[in-house]
């Protein structure tokens, strides 16, 4: 036997046995029972032909905290309860990302110092820099962009209106590839006039990577790494990745030349600009933020703020052609409007929040305990957990909670955000987890709603969106992200194919 085959052996030994006697602190917590020590529950949820079919199924068994087997017999938590929430994200000391997610993320975007991997005073630090560009005052500036680049996608899918259905996904993933460059970063991808960008076609191949169904052994690895040291976690970097980890690399590095580009033709235009690439210009000058942390935070952007739009405006028009009558009740408010006072139409506002309440982009944040804890949980019940414990806190299971959002919890109703009162105040945006809680939410959730309010009310007022016969959009489930798929069609990646008419 090889020496590194007697060192591998050594470690997966040693970390099992860290999990088993963990899993005997929390083995009374109901859950499903496990029917394979190698694999837990992992491979069935990620094969399911629709996510969240089992997720909700085990939490009306089991409650909002219920355990599930990981890969070598390890217990993991599935919590959508949310006192839990604001224990687990708002506590002085907030649990900290699973060391997989954070080696993963960092293999995506080749670094572990961007503001989405970043913890503890690297992450305040990066936060506390980077907020003035998402103050409310400063994407006002940016509304000018957001109106060129909807009116530019209407014209581009007016030319291509035909009698055939047309896939959204493609042109909210230009439309929003164009905002982001232009309004972040002073950068024209030119996605709306053509131009066939590397990381557009680097962007598509990485969301279709993530779609795709993992092997046993892909699985197994992602466990492995959950379970490990981060000093043992350094040394596997040196090895070989996973196919889809591989995939979704490939965009960190184009996206890195795109960030040494824009940073090499752009000095501080003033003291007063607080747009990112002045921002992060001004850090880098000030040593505020070393050249590899300033580099992330421009592909994390790229990355997160992209197709992540792209996909709940498409989700959006989905439930709108679904719902032609909710389609009508927003076009006549945009029709009585004034101007881009988007923040005062009642229904486009209750029907984007409720899109992202039953289809967020992210559905699961994992997380870990950083010491012995108790856990508070709804009716002033608690849950003692043992430092290390891995929980998957479910942002789709959380916005589905019957206790919160009503017996129809599981039903697209917009008028439910019509009435502004709800039970419990936990995320930055309507009490939903879609953009996550805490001092981890997303910094951009404002730049997004703006984003989506912009394209989705000059698409309704120039376009009808009907569902054509036949057709099924349904959640595919990838590792922490749900994309839509045609139903059947999962292999030809994100799609939601939609009739267009044209109302000029």
């Amino acid at each position: 036997m090889s020496l590194f085959s007697v060192a591998f052996a050594s470690i997966l030994a040693a970390a099992l046995l860290g999990w088993w006697f963990k899993r005997v602190s929390v083995k009374h917590i109901d859950g499903p029972p496990s029917a394979s020590f190698w694999l837990g529950h992992e491979l069935l949820l990620r094969s399911q032909d629709e996510f969240g079919k089992l997720e909700t199924k085990w939490r009306r068994e089991y409650g909002t905290v219920y355990r599930i087997g990981g890969c070598f017999g390890q217990d993991l938590l599935v919590v959508s309860d949310p006192k839990a929430f604001e224990h687990i994200f708002h506590t002085f000391c907030p649990y900290p990302k699973t060391s997989d997610t954070d080696f993963i993320f960092g293999l995506i975007l080749g670094g572990t110092e961007g503001l989405i991997v970043a913890e503890k005073e690297d992450h305040h630090r990066q936060r506390k820099i980077l907020n003035p560009a998402f103050s409310f005052t400063n994407l006002r500036n940016s509304q000018v962009v957001f109106q060129r680049c909807s009116d530019k996608v209407v014209n581009a899918m007016r030319r291509c209106t035909t009698t055939e259905p047309i896939d959204v996904v493609h042109w909210m993933s230009k439309v929003s590839l164009d905002i982001i460059g232009l309004s972040d970063f002073r950068y024209d991808f030119g996605s709306l006039d053509g131009r066939d960008t590397e990381l557009e076609k680097a962007m598509k191949h990485m969301f279709t990577a993530s779609q795709s169904n993992p092997s046993a052994v892909e699985l197994m690895a992602v466990a492995l790494i959950r379970m490990l040291p981060a000093s043992v976690l350094k040394i596997l970097k040196l090895f070989p990745t996973t196919r889809e980890i591989r995939q979704l690399s490939s965009v960190g590095e184009i996206a890195r030349k795109i960030a040494r580009e824009i940073l090499a033709a752009h000095g501080v235009q003033d003291e007063t600009d607080k747009d990112i690439v002045d921002i992060l210009t001004r850090a880098r000058l000030t040593g505020q933020m070393r050249d590899d942390e300033i580099e992330l935070q421009f592909i994390t952007f790229l990355i997160a703020g992209h197709e992540t739009t792209a996909t709940t405006l498409s989700w959006l028009l989905y439930e709108l052609a679904a719902h032609p009558e909710h389609q009508s009740i927003i076009r006549e408010e945009v029709k009585h409007s004034y101007h881009d006072n988007y923040d005062s139409l009642p229904f486009l506002n209750a029907a984007i929040k409720e899109s992202l309440r039953l289809h967020p982009i992210v559905h699961t944040l994992t997380r870990t305990a950083p010491h012995d804890d108790v856990l508070p949980l709804a009716g002033s019940r608690t849950l003692a957990i043992p430092k290390g414990q891995t929980l998957f806190c479910s942002a789709y299971l959380y916005n589905r909670l019957p206790s919160i959002w009503g017996a129809d919890a599981e039903e697209w109703n917009p008028a439910r955000f019509l009435d502004k009162s709800t039970p419990i105040s936990l995320g930055v945006y309507a009490n939903l987890m879609s953009f996550s809680t805490g001092s981890r939410s997303c910094i951009g959730w404002r730049f997004a709603v703006m984003e989506i309010q912009t394209i989705l009310a000059n698409l309704i007022q120039n376009f009808e969106f009907k569902l054509p016969e036949g057709v099924v959009i349904q959640h595919f489930p990838g590792a922490q992200a749900i994309m839509p798929v045609v139903k059947g069609e999962a292999h030809l990646g994100s799609r939601v194919p939609l009739k267009v008419t044209s109302l000029e």
